[in-house]
C-alpha cells in the first residue's frame, strides 16, 4: 500500500515533468503496475458512467441498449490495440521500451483524460445548450494533454528523436488497422469452420 501511495504522488510529478518522470519510471525507480493497472480499470469504468451520466444535452447514446461490459471492453479496446501495435513495431525501429514501459507511459499519460472526462460528466448536467461548446473543449484539454505525455514518454521509453517517434507512431496505426483486419478474417474464419462442423453433425445425426 505504501509503494501504491509513493507511486501515486510520483504519478503527479510524471504529468507537470514528462522527460524527467518517464525517465525515472524506465530507468530509476522500481517497476510497479498495480497502479497502471488501477488507472486502465478507473479509464473503463468512467466510459461507463460517460456513456449513462453524461447530461442528455451532450448525450446522445441510446441507454436502453447500454451493456456494461460492452462499453468497458471498447473504452480499453484502443489502448490495448496501441500498446500491442506499438510495441511490436518498435521492436523493428530498435526502440528500447519493453512493452511493461508502454503499458505504463500510455497508464500515467491517461490521468489528465480522466480527470477532464469526469469534470466534463459533472458540468454535462449543469449546462445549457449554448455552453456545450465551452464544455467540449474543455473536455479536449484532456485529450490534447494525454497525447503531449504519451508522446513525450514515448521518446524517453524507447530513446527515440521526435522524428523517429513520429514516423512510429504513424506506423503503429497502419499496424493498428493490419492487427484488426487479421484478427477480423481469423475469428470470421474460425466460425465458418464451426458453422461447417456443425452442420455436418446435425447431417450425420438426421441419417
Amino acid at each position: 500500500m505504501a509503494h501504491l501511495i509513493e507511486d501515486g504522488k510520483y504519478m503527479f510529478h510524471v504529468l507537470m515533468h514528462p522527460f524527467d518522470g518517464f525517465y525515472d519510471v524506465k530507468f530509476v525507480r522500481r517497476k510497479n503496475y498495480c497502479l497502471p493497472t488501477i488507472i486502465m480499470l478507473l479509464c473503463g469504468l468512467i466510459g461507463i458512467l460517460s456513456y449513462q451520466y453524461t447530461g442528455f444535452i451532450l448525450n446522445y447514446s441510446p441507454l436502453f441498449e447500454m451493456n456494461s461490459i460492452t462499453i468497458f471492453l471498447t473504452t480499453l479496446f484502443p489502448f490495448l490495440l496501441f500498446l500491442i501495435s506499438n510495441w511490436s513495431i518498435t521492436t523493428l525501429f530498435d526502440g528500447n521500451g519493453t512493452i511493461g514501459d508502454i503499458y505504463v507511459v500510455i497508464s500515467y499519460a491517461l490521468v489528465p483524460k480522466l480527470i477532464f472526462d469526469i469534470a466534463g460528466i459533472i458540468l454535462s448536467n449543469t449546462i445549457i445548450q449554448e455552453e456545450a461548446a465551452l464544455l467540449n473543449a474543455l473536455v479536449a484539454i484532456g485529450t490534447v494533454w494525454f497525447c503531449f505525455l504519451l508522446f513525450c514518454g514515448l521518446c524517453v521509453v524507447h530513446e527515440f528523436t521526435a522524428l523517429k517517434n513520429v514516423i512510429t507512431l504513424l506506423v503503429s496505426f497502419c499496424s493498428a488497422i493490419i492487427i484488426v483486419f487479421l484478427a477480423m478474417l481469423y475469428f470470421t474464419l474460425i466460425g465458418k469452420v464451426i458453422g461447417f462442423v456443425y452442420t455436418v453433425f446435425i447431417e450425420l445425426m438426421k441419417r
